[in-house]
């Protein structure tokens, strides 16, 4: 039976734990975000942007500052317990649970989609909308313009906001005239409710016959374009959608008409043409009859670039903006302790004399607590933020407590201990200068690992809820699949990183990343998603344990925490916000635009892909190779001991077929 290291014990714990709370909670914040009232396509985005941008300040404060004490200020003896790093962590597990606490309180958005409708005559175009809220208001345009999708326009009596436009006026092909409108409901035939809402055109009581009518009349709406030219656009049964981007007038009501209607006049020269003889059998039908062009409006306030939403109900409440200042302020503590426990994960796994420190064990217990927790919240709780912050608090509480009174956890400040071979004092090897390249260059790589993976991670619970069969078991398990496979490559973490090289696995993540997008593409079934969320063992388990082992060996060991701080900034910072920016365009026109996007994305992973195996494999690889260092003058015996030829090889950077203990491949 092999050594079990019995100090190691209660690290595995607080991995397990720490990332058993993410598993629990960051899954289900897209969710919280729809509970709360947040605008899927337009606010929820915003904030999927913006925190995890802010989340960069965590790492960017939280590493340095470690480094720093680990070395002690202004010349003070160095840590020797690592007091500093436990403490540091505990302190960003409360201060994280505080804050995802604090977004309970914020009051919930009661949006009310008022009822609106488009409509036009020869004088001009307006928007008829119901007042918003208790107060009865109208909203005050100014001078901004928007769009706006026009559909089902046909010749009507009068016009009302209540107008939803679910017919058109057919007209008959044989005849060349209109024929009354049917009413359908349940599949029964019905009248209408509210003849004045939308009078179907008819021209009189005696039929003309085929030889009188020589055309079909249609609504015009013209307007002038940038040129000043007029173009009129011609609504047929034929067309779908008509794009005009207009602006508002303030409304003509005044505020305290009893009529429950705001009327907007469009602000651009806007007018419909209506035929004669329209106008004689309209009236001949309503003697108050005022002839005008109706249409409906298509997703009037989700449109994207729409217009009319912000003069939604509720539109600017002040719950969006807390939620995005304490959600962007709570993101931060999760990113730096990560940071921080990876940090102690390296500082505490040194490497023994076959150059490895176990580090994959210790991750694979957060892999283990990160699988596990995310289905039980999703199954068992419905994915509600009520119970998934009080897993999130349990787990956090006991991992504090653990690094509270936990002395003899092995996170002394790291020594010479890496880039040994034999555990023995090493030749100073790495520095930010020399590896300085390599270090930027795996920098970019990480972001655009993250942008491919956060486009699909941010937004992945919404699109697992919409389509057949979701739910929010579905989420938990896309975490699960990923995760509890992963626990056993994690064991084997650092065999299989010095195996396959780290460039050839981050070579592989973007090709599953084409793969992965492409599935998204096809996919119509929640559980069929399952089927390719198993690639997160590689695009994100092994891709993250790859990056802290490349890093552990090119960053000096006073700037371990900086090192680690990396990956964090540039896949689930940076990635993240860049990943949600891109994404989201999936999302603006749900479910039209949602296969354009990841094709796109398809395409970009296979570039980028083959640029960066060209650029590794014929610039970095020459160029970065460390070469071959002779010892000190005279030789230390051990050395000479070791080495028969009386030259000592430092740490190998890249593959080479000869690779030893101690010579790791990159």
């Amino acid at each position: 039976m092999k050594y079990i290291n019995s100090s190691l014990i209660t690290l595995k714990c607080v991995l397990f734990l720490f990332f058993g709370a993410i598993g629990s909670l960051f899954p289900f914040l897209p969710l919280h975000m729809n509970a709360i009232g947040l605008a899927a396509k337009d606010e929820s985005i915003t904030v999927s942007i913006v925190a995890p941008l802010i989340a960069t300040i965590g790492p960017l404060v939280a590493a340095p500052l470690a480094d720093r004490l680990a070395g002690g200020f202004g010349g003070a003896p160095r840590s020797k317990t690592g007091r500093y790093l436990r403490v540091m962590i505990a302190v960003c597990l409360v201060l994280a649970t505080i804050f995802y606490w604090l977004l309970l309180a914020i009051p919930p958005i009661l949006r009310s989609p008022p009822n609106v409708s488009f409509a036009c005559d020869e004088q001009g175009g307006f928007i008829l909308q119901d007042r918003c809220g208790a107060d009865r208001i109208c909203y005050n345009w100014g001078s901004t313009k928007g769009s706006v999708l026009v559909k089902k326009c046909q010749f009507s009596c009068n016009a009302s906001s209540s107008y939803s436009g679910e017919y058109t006026t057919p007209y008959s092909e044989e005849e060349g005239v209109s024929e009354a409108p049917e009413y359908f409901e349940s599949g029964e035939a019905d009248q209408p409710t509210d003849p004045i809402e939308a009078q179907a055109l008819v021209f009189n009581d005696t039929q003309p016959s085929k030889k009188e009518v020589h055309f079909i009349p249609h609504p015009h709406m013209c307007y002038k374009n940038s040129s000043g030219e007029e173009i009129c656009e011609v609504y047929t049964e034929f067309t779908k959608q008509i794009h005009f981007s207009i602006g508002l007038k303030p409304t003509i009501t005044s505020e305290d008409d009893e009529d429950d209607t705001c009327k907007y006049p469009f602000a651009d020269y806007f007018h419909c043409r209506i035929n004669p003889g329209v106008v004689d059998n309209l009236t001949s039908i309503q003697m108050d009859c005022h002839p005008v062009v109706v249409c409906e409006i298509h997703n009037p306030y989700t449109n994207e670039n729409s217009l009319l939403k912000r003069s939604q109900c509720g539109y600017d409440n002040i719950s969006f903006w807390l939620y995005l200042l304490i959600r962007s302020f709570a993101d931060i503590f999760p990113a730096a302790a990560v940071t921080l426990l990876a940090t102690a994960v390296v500082i505490a796994t040194r490497e023994t004399s076959t150059g490895r420190g176990d580090i994959g064990k210790q991750f694979a217990a957060g892999a283990l607590g990160f699988g596990i927790f995310a289905p039980i919240i999703g199954g068992a709780a419905a994915g509600i933020y009520l119970y998934a912050m009080i897993s999130f608090t349990v787990l956090m509480a006991i991992a504090v407590i653990i690094l509270l009174v936990d002395f003899k956890m092995p996170l002394s400040p790291p020594e010479w201990w890496w880039h040994t071979r034999c555990g023995l004092l090493a030749l100073p090897m790495s520095s930010v200068r020399k590896y300085g390249l390599e270090i930027a260059a795996l920098g970019v790589v990480l972001f655009f690992l993250g942008v491919f993976w956060n486009a699909i991670d941010t937004f992945l619970p919404w699109h697992v809820v919409k389509i057949e069969e979701g739910e929010p078991l579905d989420i938990g398990l896309t975490v699960t699949v990923g995760a509890i496979p992963a626990v056993f490559f994690l064991i084997f973490a650092e065999r299989i990183v010095d195996y396959c090289g780290h460039s050839n696995i981050l070579i592989f993540c973007f090709v599953n990343y084409i793969c992965h997008h492409l599935a998204l593409m096809f996919i119509e079934n929640a559980s069929y998603i399952l089927l390719c969320e198993w690639m997160e063992i590689f695009t994100l388990h092994i891709m993250y344990i790859t990056s802290v082992l490349y890093l552990r060996h090119l960053v000096p060991r006073k700037f371990t925490s900086c090192g680690q701080a990396l990956p964090i900034i540039a896949h689930f910072c940076l990635g993240r916000c860049f990943g949600a920016l891109f994404g989201g365009m999936a999302y603006s026109e749900y479910p039209n635009n949602f296969q354009d996007v990841h094709r796109s994305f398809c395409i970009a992973a296979a570039v980028i892909a083959i640029i960066y195996f060209l650029a590794y494999h014929f610039y970095m690889k020459p160029k970065c190779a460390a070469p071959v260092h002779l010892p000190p003058d005279p030789a230390p015996a051990i050395f000479q001991n070791v080495n028969e030829n009386g030259s000592y090889t430092p740490l190998r950077v890249y593959h080479n077929s000869k690779s030893k203990k101690g010579h790791f491949r990159y």
